[in-house]
């Protein structure tokens, strides 16, 4: 009677212990979906060539003459008495379309979701076997996936997030 206890006072401590270290694992990946930010993977920086570091000196220069003549154009409104100077617009990031394909004739439907369409399905068309879509995206890393007849697949070739998903880069 008393291995009978042992045996099952040990049984039930490991399955304790295996249930706290899968509802841990379970809970780190839906926060990642949940959590409403977009996962955004960076590529790593490459160093810069000779000619590149030549034209950021030559951009560098060309900017402190801007900012040159701006102050001085601030500089003469305020003696002539004017208000405030005009406000300069920041460029603003513009959406670039990109294109995904996803080739197999066999399939009846695919769709495409990732964090830039906050994981919502997109439908694709297809065309001569090859399912094809556009999506307007702000330049950055994005993770995403196909749902090819209701199960996920990712996108062959390209480089995978750690949440297990494809990755596209929009520049």
């Amino acid at each position: 009677m008393t291995k009978s206890k042992t045996f099952w006072a040990a049984s039930a401590l490991i399955s304790l212990a295996l249930m706290v270290f899968a509802g841990y694992s379970i809970y780190g990946r839906v926060a990642l979906h949940f959590s409403g930010d977009t996962i955004e993977v960076k590529p790593v920086p490459l160093p810069a060539a000779e000619e590149q570091e030549e034209e950021k000196v030559d951009t560098k220069s060309a900017l402190e003459k801007i900012k040159a003549a701006e102050k001085e154009d601030k500089e003469e409104e305020a003696k002539a008495g004017r208000g405030t100077p005009a406000k300069t617009e920041v460029p603003r990031m513009r959406a670039v379309k990109t294109a995904f394909e996803y080739k197999d004739s066999a399939a009846k439907s695919v769709l495409i979701s990732g964090s830039f369409t906050s994981w919502k399905d997109k439908k694709m068309t297809k065309k001569d076997g090859v399912w094809k879509t556009d999506i307007y995206i702000l330049p950055g890393t994005y993770p995403y996936h196909y749902t090819v007849d209701g199960k996920k697949k990712l996108a062959p070739g390209k480089p995978k997030a750690p949440t297990g998903d494809s990755l596209v880069t929009v520049n």
